[in-house]
């Protein structure tokens, strides 16, 4: 059942208008991570474009959610799983307030108990929208609940969401569970941080932006490419890789077939001979094999 900030049932119009671009309780990914929760099983699940679900060793996050059908009329590429079927998570992680990383359409269909991360400045944003806990954390903060405890680092972005929203923060987040350290890079150019993060964290598992990046006269400076990602990676000093931040949307429709981003990627990996260092989860799709690689 879908509920709105207050408690009551909201209109799913826009789910009705879209159905062909939802994924409901039918769906194998849905299944799937019924079946995986079920039997405790530690994985990773792209829902499209940065929105991972992450269950390790009982403790699941959620990153920035976007599941809506469309933005700006720009339909999605693969159907979104419908936000009511998602799980519910201990922890929701927004990265920055851009509209295609902090949607509020989705964020009002999740369920609730959750501790939800945000940037500086941007708890404004959410109005009276409630969950268990809303944390506003700075660059450098850190915060620790129960066995997860959670830096903020910065990245290379653009700030901002709107007129009305014009200070919001892009971050990234250090998530260390239990014994597991992931980095999430949320949206990002490449720059020399990375390599400061690799000397300060052991970091096991990073997710980092592959896509968005043509024009690149006009978003080189705001997004990574597969190459520079993989460099990224490669200054993290993490064992694996997981490349996000493609195949969902782009903000110009044209260059989405011209980028190709998970194909270059590919192509560097095999070409540095990492391929054993990356893990590959395309949109809509578990993967219940990385319990070898997060144990």
């Amino acid at each position: 059942m879908i509920w709105n900030s207050f408690g009551g049932k909201q209109k799913a119009k826009d789910y009705r208008l879209h159905k062909d671009f939802i994924l409901d309780e039918n769906s194998f990914l849905y299944r799937e991570i019924k079946y995986a929760i079920s039997h405790q099983y530690d994985f990773i699940a792209n829902l499209g474009h940065s929105t991972f679900l992450v269950s390790y060793k009982g403790i699941r996050f959620l990153t920035d959610p976007f599941l809506s059908p469309h933005i700006f009329g720009i339909r999605r590429q693969k159907p979104a799983l419908r936000p009511d079927l998602i799980p519910q998570v201990d922890f929701i992680f927004i990265s920055h307030a851009h509209y295609d990383h902090l949607d509020m359409r989705t964020l009002r269909r999740l369920k609730r108990e959750a501790t939800l991360i945000l940037p500086e400045n941007t708890k404004p944003v959410l109005g009276r929208t409630y969950f268990k806990k809303i944390l506003e954390l700075k660059r450098y903060d850190s915060y620790t609940e129960g066995e997860v405890s959670i830096t903020v680092l910065p990245v290379k972005h653009n700030k901002g969401r709107s007129l009305l929203f014009p200070n919001t923060d892009t971050v990234s987040y250090i998530i260390k569970v239990k014994d597991r350290t992931f980095y999430f890079a949320g949206d990002t150019a490449y720059f020399e941080g990375f390599k400061e993060y690799g000397k300060i964290f052991d970091i096991h598992t990073a997710f980092l932006p592959i896509g968005g990046y043509e024009p690149t006269l006009l978003l080189h400076r705001i997004h990574m490419n597969p190459w520079e990602a993989i460099q990224a990676f490669l200054d993290l000093r993490a064992e694996f890789i997981i490349p996000i931040h493609y195949g969902t949307f782009h903000s110009i429709p044209k260059f989405v077939k011209v980028e190709a981003p998970l194909k270059h990627f590919i192509d560097e990996i095999k070409n540095r001979k990492l391929e054993n260092r990356a893990i590959i989860i395309e949109p809509n799709v578990i993967d219940l094999c990385i319990t070898d690689k997060l144990n």
